[in-house]
């Protein structure tokens, strides 16, 4: 249909020639270039479908011979510039190809013809010169931009079936990440900066629906570990992920009806951009009510246990006590006695830490605040071990200030020395050595307990601090003990305000390091 049009665009300006010249013979060439391309066009739109495209091909080469024809006369036609229309189809359509085509036949159907009929004059020469290359470069031109173009749409199209691919993939992630999200037995929520909710699971929100039974976050129904005391709004460990805090095993219980309610152990971790600004936050909280309540069962068993235990363990140590103040007893049975003693009184320690630990297990020890000389209760756990430490044949050594002046409760500091003294004791070999440490700086003491002894496992390191978790050595060698001594000693600390720490190595003894705040504003509540 272009191509066709184009002979109308032939008549038109053989109507400006007639008009500009006067009227044209019907025989002569302007007509017969006319007449050509009208039936040029004729038999291309008559054509069969599968033929039209190479006689459209054909019609280019025809207009340009019309054009030849129509410029026919003495003075060159400003009409022979329409030799471009058809130089661009040829070059559109058939490439290169179509640039020599559309070079060719404007020398054979234009320039020679020119020049034959007005002869060779610079001026002709320069305007049929013209001509060919204007019909060569604008064959080349189209050629060259349909090929970008078509280079172009070739990469628009790689890159739309990546982009489809990655966005096929990234929405199987999706899928997968969202059905493994709703699938864990573990509720999670994922907040933006603001502290906004923007991906929560079905597991979280029902035990939001428990915590929150009503939209304000000030009226939830969150209680801590213990379970009888309601947390204020702003130590919800969701208002403490909110604020950027990160935790772990945050224990909580949520709800009012007690068949209803809930523990949850909470953690939270904070979603940092690439430039560290933080712009959310992680949740999780897993279900842990038949651990806590398990617990809370076992706690109720020791404590029963301990207390049936207390009253006969006292009439034995106080009787044994009593047999041995007499002077006539036989030596044989003094020695038998005296077994009964230590054993009874090591009984009464169990006990002892049981109870404790049973009674102060969901919060910091409560502590008999006074000032004392931290330094005198160091030398005296150190001077009451040394007995046991020269039994086992462990030499035992101190280095302590001639005064600490420290503000805490004395007998649990003791308790605390004497704890960490009489393991590193333990589970020290014949002829190995402890040694004890005491220093004051940056307004804290550090008391140290370093041991040549079996060492524990990096695996059993985590757990040390845990109620009745001893490590695999010591179970090995079956060493005495019933795994709460540090248990207690850490709460103690934390009670202080300070903290414990330990390092170690299998074979290479251990190194227990207590820091404790020296005023008392620094106890904790």
């Amino acid at each position: 249909m272009l191509q066709s049009s184009f002979t109308l665009i032939l008549g038109i300006a053989l109507g400006f020639r007639i008009a500009a010249e006067g009227p044209v013979a019907l025989a002569s060439w302007p007509v017969a270039g006319v007449a050509m391309s009208s039936l040029g066009s004729v038999v291309v739109l008559m054509a069969p479908a599968a033929r039209v495209e190479v006689l459209a091909r054909v019609l280019a080469v025809v207009h340009i011979a019309a054009l030849g024809m129509l410029a026919h006369g003495p003075e060159v036609g400003i009409s022979s510039g329409l030799v471009v229309f058809p130089s661009i189809w040829l070059g559109l359509e058939l490439g290169q190809r179509g640039v020599a085509l559309a070079t060719g036949a404007t020398v054979a159907f234009v320039a020679v013809p020119g020049l034959l009929s007005r002869g060779v004059d610079l001026v002709n020469v320069e305007w049929l010169l013209l001509l060919t290359v204007l019909a060569g470069f604008s064959a080349f031109a189209t050629n060259a931009a349909l090929a970008a173009a078509r280079t172009a749409q070739a990469r628009a199209e790689a890159r739309e079936a990546e982009l489809a691919v990655a966005l096929e993939v990234i929405e199987r992630n999706r899928r997968s990440a969202h059905a493994v999200f709703e699938a864990v037995d573990v509720g999670l929520a994922l907040l933006d900066r603001e502290g906004r909710p923007t991906l929560v699971n079905q597991r979280f929100t029902g035990f939001s629906d428990l915590a929150f039974p009503v939209a304000d976050p000030a009226a939830g129904v969150v209680f801590d570990e213990s379970g009888t005391a309601q947390l204020p709004s702003e130590q919800v460990p969701t208002s403490r992920a909110r604020r950027g805090e990160e935790f772990d095993d945050v224990r909580v219980w949520v709800g009012r009806d007690d068949g209803a309610r809930r523990a949850l152990s909470m953690s939270a971790r904070r979603v940092e951009a690439a430039d560290g600004r933080v712009v959310g936050a992680a949740l999780s909280c897993t279900d842990v009510t038949d651990l806590m309540r398990a617990l809370k069962v076992k706690e109720d068993f020791v404590a029963l246990v301990s207390h049936e235990l207390r009253t006969p363990l006292t009439s034995i140590v106080g009787y044994v006590a009593v047999a041995l103040e007499r002077t006539d007893l036989d030596p044989v049975l003094h020695k038998q006695l005296d077994a009964v003693a230590r054993n009874g009184q090591r009984l009464e320690r169990l006990v002892q830490d049981l109870l404790d630990e049973v009674q102060h297990s969901a919060g910091p020890i409560p502590l008999r605040e006074q000032d004392t000389d931290l330094a005198v209760i160091v030398r005296e756990c150190v001077a009451g071990a040394r007995p046991q430490a020269s039994r086992v044949g462990v030499q035992l050594d101190a280095e302590v200030p001639e005064q600490i002046a420290f503000t805490g409760d004395p007998q649990r500091l003791a308790q605390v020395v004497d704890n960490l003294v009489s393991n590193a004791i333990k589970y020290t070999e014949p002829g190995g050595s402890a040694r004890v440490l005491a220093t004051v700086d940056d307004g804290c003491v550090r008391i140290t307990i370093k041991d040549t002894g079996i060492g524990i496992e990096p695996a059993d390191q985590a757990r040390m601090f845990s109620r009745f978790v001893r490590g695999a050595e010591a179970n090995r060698r079956a060493i005495q003990g019933i795994g709460l001594g540090l248990s207690i000693a850490k709460s103690i600390v934390e009670s202080h305000g300070g903290q414990i720490e330990v390092d170690s190595a299998p074979g290479c003894g251990s190194e227990f390091r207590v820091v404790l705040p020296l005023h008392a504003a620094q106890l904790a509540s």
